[in-house]
């Protein structure tokens, strides 16, 4: 369709200014008898008919204008063209410049038709013509506009050097030039900066207000309910599908035109709660996009008016709801690292260990060594130099040696020594050999003590301790530290106090130093575990408070933040007094000190794996076109915007300022669209495309699988809670009379048994190793606690999440006749040894048979409903659903965060992409009385060439393209749920949802 129009046979919206003329010339010979009785001067004549068509270019000015504008709008030049006239327009205001053209046109054919008359002097006003790039250009810099009135409804225009010229016969008397500036009620550059505010807002990234934030804000709570209800045992196979994101943008786009326009599309507002409706029963039916669910909608009589998504039923949890993180399960593994008899019997002998050594000083009184002897004559040299030197003990002394930072003396000595040194020269002079002496004494004043050390390597706070030497200072029994200086002099004084003595003064003494252990209380590992056992319980208590979404997007790393409040309270943990009571008392803050220091060791090994876990993720998600860590985070803060409400109704110059939006087609489905039902549609085509990227989504060799896994050598094999859980769903899946779904169950149910056999034989030997039972009854033991779980399935979880390991306990402390403490350590081993076993590859079914059992699974269940759902009420659909369903019980998401911390959170990511495009998108501005004619601007946006005829020739030359308006969307969705077996995901195999005509919409 050619829109061009010529200016000069376009009569729309025209002021009759030939009409006019005449009547200023009337009006001219009218007044002419009244003025004077003769015949007024020339100069006369040129003013009064220059100042009449002067007042007449006003009036064609504003004409030109309001004209000008309702062309523009109608036909608005999105990008210039290259054409001679389209270079003239910029590229950065190709609408604002176009219009200056086209007032500038349309103001000089109005002009053409305006004259005055006066005395035989003919006024006209005049604007040169253009037809040229450079002309084009300069015609537009003649014309100004802006945004003016009240609410900046209105525009102002100035033309500038508008010619008014005068003439007599033809022949030109003056000429003068004047700009003329009017402002008029057209709300043409208000509505075109609002379509392109809109257009700003629906291509907008996450960090500014527009689509992306809106369809966030509208996916979550549709994601978090569905995957709350879904994690419930709610029969939900997509967490997020493209229908709830079609639906999510449907009603972005609607909250971005209230939000820019004051109001939407009221066709675009019903068709959405249309679409509500639509997606609402085929999220109860089948929980999929699949041909499955649009079977059943027309097979079922259900047809409800309006439904909610979410699936029937508000969220009980989302994203900002809190999250209480403890360390909990830490320490208990940190319990079993050092509160076991062996790791406390190491504690209990460093706290009773001291070190021991000798210190010496070496005070010089007088003498010297002596001089060499003199030669016995000329022609003798030496052929042997030798000294000898004894010494001998000629008093004693006071020992002044100190003794060194942190060490104390268990004895002293000091003794005056005289040394004699001599020297012994032996001559040679040919065959003749002679020896000569010479002897010096010297005296030393040695000091030395026996000193003792009672710090370890410990962490321990130092501090005294009161009775250490006192044989019946201990609350537990025992002689404290009594017994180590004895042995100490034993050891380290064993040849005398006077030899060391001479050793020193003869500079021959070798300092040894030597660790003594004293003896222990009997009772002391039961006294220190005791304590441990309660200081454990306050540590599990230990807690931080931060929300779901926050964790969910790693914006906190929990392990880390625990392991700083532990050091915030180690002290008051510790419990260190200012002096202790006794060494045993020390054994039990060394304890302390060795519990606190494995907590924080395992918190920190959290802390990292969090943090590569966080270092997986994103690579996982950069993976995913537009997909980012930091783009989730944005996510997740976008989801707060808030719908907006219908803003007042402007008023401008001529009233108030009424917008209408009218969107082709008005929602923007997933599904092809034809021209037949919306004719702003060239053929057919798809006004919205989507994709739906599940990151950790079933089977299970995809994006979980390579977080978990990395480095461990596993990704052939999925761990025993995930076979065990697969099994389950296999288990309440009715076969009928499928061979395949039977064959696969009972193959997996073979290697979960396996599995299974595994973790038990090494429980059975923990038994027999930690208590006195021999092998026969430590397998009666672990038997008879896992009686409890009657299914292999069954069976597999509850090793799989530590609780086989406590019954096993309870069992065998009962059999045993174990004390509360035994049973706790017999415990603790249980679980150390489960987690070992869990870990081999004799624990860990195929990861190939488990994903085809899932599969299995998946597409049995569907069968299933779709052959008992015809003509079924809601109530019974909802029931059959749930009970064929057993697909929903299959595991997804990613669990954090073992190994280091206990499972605490089972996450899963959505990354959700748009394309849309609108065949035509159109805003209509009433800006007058609704009953006014002309009163409304129609701006319009389509895929369509502008043209005008610039040079008045009767042709159009191409001004530029008009072009639809077009975005796209990205947003990611995360979901958390509590650490359950079933997690939360998709399942029905397709971690990627693509609609027909992705990625290219239109």
């Amino acid at each position: 369709m050619n829109r061009g129009v010529s200016l000069a046979s376009d009569r729309r919206g025209r002021v009759p200014f030939a009409v006019v003329g005449v009547v200023l010339v009337v009006a001219s010979l009218s007044l002419a008898p009244t003025l004077s009785t003769e015949s007024a001067p020339d100069e006369t004549a040129v003013e009064r008919s220059l100042s009449q068509v002067s007042a007449a270019s006003a009036t064609a000015v504003r004409d030109g204008v309001a004209t000008a504008s309702r062309r523009a709008a109608t036909s608005p030049v999105v990008e210039p063209a290259d054409t001679p006239v389209g270079r003239a327009l910029s590229d950065d205001r190709p609408f604002r410049d176009s219009l200056r053209l086209r007032v500038y046109l349309q103001v000089r054919a109005n002009l053409e038709r305006l004259s005055a008359r006066s005395d035989g002097v003919t006024a006209t006003a005049s604007l040169p013509a253009v037809d040229s790039t450079g002309e084009y250009e300069r015609a537009i810099g003649r014309v100004h506009v802006e945004r003016a009135g009240d609410n900046d409804t209105a525009v102002r225009a100035t033309v500038e050097n508008v010619t008014l010229t005068a003439r007599r016969d033809g022949e030109v008397l003056t000429r003068r030039t004047v700009d003329r500036t009017v402002v008029v009620p057209t709300p043409v550059l208000h509505v075109h900066d609002q379509i392109d505010t809109y257009e700003t807002r629906v291509t907008n990234g996450l960090t500014k207000p527009g689509l992306s934030q809106r369809m966030t804000a509208r996916l979550y709570p549709i994601a978090w309910a569905r995957g709350y209800a879904q994690f419930g045992g709610a029969p939900i196979e997509n967490v997020i599908a493209n229908r709830h994101a079609s639906l999510a943008t449907n009603g972005a786009l609607l909250g971005v035109q209230r939000s820019v326009f004051g109001r939407s599309d009221p066709e675009g507002r019903q068709a959405l709660k249309e679409a509500t409706a639509a997606v609402g029963i085929t999220d109860i039916v089948a929980g999929s996009n699949s041909q499955l669910a649009k079977d059943i909608l027309s097979q079922t009589s259900y047809r409800p008016a309006s439904q909610n998504i979410t699936t029937g039923a508000e969220a009980a949890t989302g994203p900002g709801d809190p999250l209480h993180i403890g360390v909990n399960g830490t320490a208990d593994a940190a319990y079993r690292e050092v509160g076991l008899p062996g790791a406390l019997n190491a504690t209990a002998r460093d706290a009773y260990t001291v070190e021991a050594t000798v210190v010496t000083e070496r005070e010089h009184r007088w003498g010297g060594r002596p001089d060499r002897p003199a030669s016995p004559g000329p022609n003798w040299t030496v052929a042997r130099d030798t000294t000898e030197s004894t010494a001998t003990i000629v008093g004693t002394v006071e020992s002044e040696v100190d003794s060194p930072d942190g060490w104390h003396a268990f004895d002293r000595w000091g003794r005056t020594i005289e040394i004699t040194h001599t020297r012994k020269v032996t001559w040679v002079n040919g065959n003749s050999n002679r020896v000569t002496r010479n002897k010096r004494t010297e005296r030393f004043d040695v000091s030395l003590a026996l000193v003792g050390n009672h710090r370890n390597d410990s962490l321990v706070p130092v501090r005294g301790i009161e009775t250490v030497h006192d044989a019946d200072g201990s609350p537990l029994g025992g002689e404290n530290l009594a017994d180590v200086e004895q042995t100490a002099k034993d050891r380290l004084l064993d040849r005398g106090r006077n030899p060391l003595a001479k050793e020193v003064a003869l500079a021959e003494f070798e300092q040894e130093t030597v660790r003594i252990t004293g003896e222990r209380p009997d009772s002391i590992h039961t006294w220190i575990a005791r304590d441990l056992r309660g200081l454990r319980e306050r540590v599990r208590d230990i807690a931080i408070r931060t929300d779901r979404g926050t964790v969910g997007t790693f914006q906190t790393n929990p392990a880390q933040r625990l392991q700083g409040k532990l050091q915030q309270r180690r002290a008051e943990l510790v419990d260190a007094p200012e002096t202790y009571d006794s060494v045993a008392q020390r054994a039990r803050v060394a304890a302390r000190v060795a519990f606190l220091d494995a907590v924080s060791r395992r918190l920190s090994g959290a802390a990292g794996n969090h943090s590569a876990v966080e270092s997986d993720i994103t690579d996982q998600l950069a993976a995913v076109p537009g997909g980012s860590l930091a783009g989730l985070r944005r996510a997740l803060t976008a989801r707060e915007t808030r719908v907006p409400r219908t803003r007042p109704t402007p008023t401008g110059p001529a009233g108030p300022v009424r917008t209408q939006v009218d969107a082709q087609p008005q929602y923007l489905t997933l599904a092809s669209v034809s021209e037949s039902r919306v004719p702003a549609v060239d053929g057919t085509e798809h006004p919205l495309v989507a994709r739906n990227v599940n990151v950790f989504s079933i089977p299970y060799g995809n994006a979980a699988t390579e977080v978990l896994t990395a480095g461990t050598g596993s990704r052939n094999r999925v761990g025993l809670a995930t076979a065990a859980k697969t099994l389950a769903a296999a288990e309440d899946t009715e076969a009928g009379s499928n061979t395949t779904v039977r064959q696969r169950r009972q193959r997996l149910r073979t290697e979960v048994a396996r599995a299974n056999d595994a973790v038990v034989a090494a429980l059975v030997e923990r038994v027999r190793t930690g208590t006195d039972a021999g092998k026969r009854e430590s397998e009666r033991i672990v038997e008879d606690a896992m009686d409890r779980w009657e299914t292999t399935a069954s069976r597999g979880l509850a090793l799989a999440n530590e609780s086989a390991a406590t019954r096993v306990a309870e069992v065998a402390g009962s059999r045993r006749g174990l004390s509360t403490l035994k049973q706790d350590w017999l415990r603790l081993r249980l679980l150390r040894t489960t987690t070992k076993a869990l870990s081999t590859t004799g624990a860990r079914p195929p990861k190939g048979l488990v994903n085809r059992t899932a599969n299995i699974v998946r597409d049995r269940s569907r069968s299933r409903v779709q052959s008992a759902l015809a003509d079924r009420t809601r109530e019974e659909v909802e029931r059959v659903a749930k009970k064929k369903l057993g697909a929903q019980v299959l595991p997804a998401g990613l669990p954090l965060a073992p190994p280091y911390l206990p499972w605490y959170l089972t996450l899963n990511i959505w990354w959700v992409t748009v394309e849309g495009t609108y065949a035509r998108f159109s805003v209509t501005a009433n800006h007058g009385p609704p009953g006014a004619p002309g009163a409304a601007v129609r701006y319009v946006r389509e895929d369509r060439a502008v043209q005008l005829d610039v040079d008045g020739d009767g042709n159009s030359e191409r001004l530029g393209q008009n072009t639809r308006i077009s975005f796209r969307a990205d947003t990611g969705v995360v979901v958390a749920v509590p650490p359950k077996p079933r997690g939360v995901g998709d399942k029905d195999g397709n971690s990627v949802e693509t609609s027909a005509g992705w990625p290219e919409p239109g």
